[in-house]
């Protein structure tokens, strides 16, 4: 019996092409620097992750979401029994914390959200692409000065990222 030949589906390349892309933007971004590039570089991180996290959800059907906390962030899935956890994936990319000099604050719809550990997650990637509206900021936490520098990622409903450094 001759079996036809089996090949990839531009599916499968699409999400291995996604995810390659996602970790060399991240292995460039591992690379130290002063204050200002090292708050760049957890923005982009984030930024990049919430990127790849937000296809995932596209590409598999899956409601995501984003779990902030004082220490850094983590992936929810939200499972058929509608309950939070870690994605399937046991992948480092689900789980990121911030080194000790580096403060987060978070706001979620125009107002500062908690960072108390909860069960659900503050920012959602739903699977139609659309997400919670959101603005992270990246801060060193020893300075709290006016010319502090500040790093921004911000997230609309509809998706759309935004990076960059912000000024107080």
């Amino acid at each position: 019996m001759i079996m036809p030949p089996r090949g990839f589906t531009l599916m499968e390349i699409m999400v291995v092409l996604v995810l390659m892309g996602i970790l060399a933007s991240l292995a460039v971004l591992s690379v130290g620097g002063g204050p200002r590039d090292r708050l760049a570089e957890e923005g982009q991180r984030l930024a990049a992750l919430m990127e790849l996290q937000q296809q995932e959800a596209i590409l598999t059907g899956e409601i995501r979401g984003v779990q902030f906390g004082r220490q850094g962030y983590a992936i929810l899935t939200l499972d058929e029994q509608g309950t939070w956890g870690p994605p399937d994936a046991t992948d480092t990319l689900i789980r990121h914390e911030l080194p000790e000099d580096i403060a987060l604050g978070l706001w979620v719809d125009n107002r500062p959200a908690p960072l108390e550990k909860s069960r659900f997650p503050q920012v959602l990637l739903l699977n139609s692409g659309e997400t919670t509206e959101f603005v992270v900021v990246f801060s060193l936490a020893e300075d709290q000065s006016l010319n502090a520098p500040l790093y921004r990622v911000a997230g609309d409903a509809m998706g759309r990222l935004t990076v960059g450094e912000v000024t107080r």
